[in-house]
């Protein structure tokens, strides 16, 4: 028997270096990537989303068409290819439409959106048993990622049962969702066979359902289908799996703790390698701007040359959305902190700068940190806060309330909606503090890439984030930011103000009276340098890759009974 993996097959919506929308795209990028240096066979397997019709990217990793199929859908044909390409060290596999039917899925640009993800997944999931076939090695395990993932999940497990060959299953959540599919979806779009019998192992012993019963059980919510099927249930931080209000076993069940762990999230942020391309890029704007050579100005002269001059001078295909019905929606917001084409100003003058990313979700909590900017402007009038969002379907509301709560305070907050790659690193480079004020965060790279720069970090104490961030008030001189409570708008308020009085080193702004004797000179600093030290020591993918390894060799241990 076998007890080691060797061979993994990791299924994602997204990757970066391909098409990268979210966090997701980080994880299944770096993690393979991070596995293949430990000598591991990985392959990673993707819908299209378009990129097979954008020739630069199918250049860059190498695609090329390996088998077409077709398959009947709701009386529809769905022809579809695959292709095969190499992304760095990694196989990588992606689903294309080849005909107009699947094309219209396969090959829309948008990931996540209702209606538009769900036959994506079915057609991902129909791809299955025809890459098992045509794959030069089998692997030990498959390692499926979010709800999306699911129905490929199970076609594979269906399949193995079908040509007698166990497939071992790792189902890691990344973001619980509690998506419900009916019957039909399963059945009709994605093509699995519910009166088929899958071996499932729960607590210590194996027992046969059928996939109707399995849907049942679940109560057609598709991540709890996922904990039944699986050999190994994961996460991304312990809170996640099982302290946090609304953790997930909470959500899916408490029977399945004994196969639940959590694998991290990584990094691969480094300040050195961040600086160089903020330096490549700006270079001359900062000389001229600033008239200091480029590789002398420090964090504050790069700040105020963010502020008052590169956050004006976006390149024209900047921001970028990517999905038009959202470029359009963007496009019509109109107010005192941006231009007549939508892009932003300025700010007429230097000041301690907040930035915030993420995607405009409710889950964020930007409304939060929006209500708690009068009460850190009365402590300090010239702080600046940027928003760096990325427009989701599901959230216009959202952006309209966050855009015209922001043209309130024309001379000190921006909201930026899209994607900006040309001022992204320089923000965190510039800037004093990050703020995640998540109603729920599972992971949180969003902290690490920031702390990764030697920018600390003010969050809210849920999931991940409670794990990363060292809170000042608990480890003094060692900290890396300051943890608050969900929700609450004074505690968030009161912590920025003190995480800027600490990094200004202005002890009497200091809000928490223990560590106002911090505020002395170099503790900014010292503070910049545990953040960095932070990254490096525990949250480099290679590090996640083992925990990656541990819980696959434990989901074989399993699957072999």
């Amino acid at each position: 028997m076998q007890y080691k993996v060797e061979r993994i097959w990791f299924i994602a919506f997204e990757s970066k270096g391909i098409y990268k929308v979210g966090g997701l795209g980080e994880v299944a990028g770096s993690m393979t990537k991070a596995l293949t240096s430990k000598n591991l066979k990985v392959a990673l397997i993707m819908p299209s989303h378009g990129v097979i019709k954008n020739e630069k990217t199918r250049e860059k990793i190498r695609l090329s068409e390996v088998e077409a199929f077709s398959s009947e859908v709701l009386g529809k044909e769905y022809k579809i290819a695959i292709y095969k390409g190499l992304l760095d060290s990694v196989e990588l596999y992606v689903i294309s439409g080849a005909n107009e039917e699947a094309e219209k899925v396969l090959e829309n640009p948008v990931v996540y959106a209702d209606g538009i993800t769900e036959p994506k997944a079915a057609l991902l999931a129909r791809s299955m048993s025809v890459l098992y076939d045509i794959g030069n090695w089998k692997p030990d395990i498959v390692h499926i990622n979010d709800w999306h993932a699911v129905p490929s999940g199970m076609a594979l497990k269906l399949y193995g049962q079908k040509i007698k060959s166990s497939i071992p299953l790792l189902f890691q959540i990344h973001l619980y969702c509690g998506k419900w599919v009916d019957r039909k979806y399963l059945s009709d779009f994605c093509g699995l066979d519910l009166r088929a019998k899958l071996r499932v192992h729960l607590n210590g012993e194996f027992k046969e359902y059928t996939l109707e019963q399995l849907y049942l059980l679940s109560e057609g919510i598709l991540e709890r289908l996922a904990a039944y099927i699986s050999d190994v249930v994961a996460t991304v931080s312990e809170s996640y799996l099982k302290k946090d209000e609304n953790n997930i076993l909470r959500n899916i069940g408490f029977q399945f703790e004994n196969k639940s762990t959590y694998i991290y999230n990584g990094c691969d942020w480094r300040l050195e390698e961040i600086l160089d391309n903020v330096l490549e890029r700006h270079r001359e704007g900062i000389e001229e701007y600033l008239g200091v050579e480029a590789d002398h100005a420090d964090r504050k002269l790069l700040r105020k040359y963010f502020l008052e001059k590169a956050l004006g001078e976006l390149p024209e295909n900047e921001p970028i959305i990517k999905d038009e019905y959202l470029a359009r929606l963007i496009k019509e917001l109109k107010g005192p902190i941006a231009n007549d084409v939508g892009k932003p100003l300025p700010f007429e003058e230097d000041g301690p700068l907040i930035i915030t990313t993420g995607r405009t979700s409710v889950q964020k909590g930007f409304d939060v940190l929006m209500k708690a900017i009068p009460h850190i402007l009365k402590i300090y009038p010239t702080a600046k806060f940027l928003f760096l969002l990325l427009p989701v379907r599901g959230g216009e509301s959202l952006v309209k309330e966050l855009f015209t709560e922001a043209c309130k305070y024309p001379r000190n907050v921006r909201v930026i909606f899209g994607i900006t790659p040309s001022i992204y690193h320089l923000a965190h480079i510039a800037a004093t503090l990050y703020a995640a004020p998540s109603r729920w965060e599972p992971f949180g790279i969003m902290a690490l890439e920031s702390m990764a720069v030697g920018t600390p970090v003010v969050a809210s104490r849920v999931g991940g984030l409670s794990e990363t961030i060292l809170d000042l008030k608990e480890h003094g001189i060692e900290g890396t930011g300051f943890l608050v409570p969900k929700d609450s708008i004074e505690d968030l308020a009161r912590a920025i103000i003190s995480l800027i009085s600490l990094m200004e080193e202005k002890a009497d702004n200091v809000l928490y009276q223990e560590l106002k004797k911090l505020a002395c000179t170099g503790v900014s600093i010292r503070i910049r340098n545990n953040c960095i030290r932070r990254v490096e020591e525990n949250f480099r993918w290679i590090k996640v890759a083992d925990m990656a390894i541990n819980a696959y060799n434990n989901a074989l241990l399993k699957a072999q009974g």
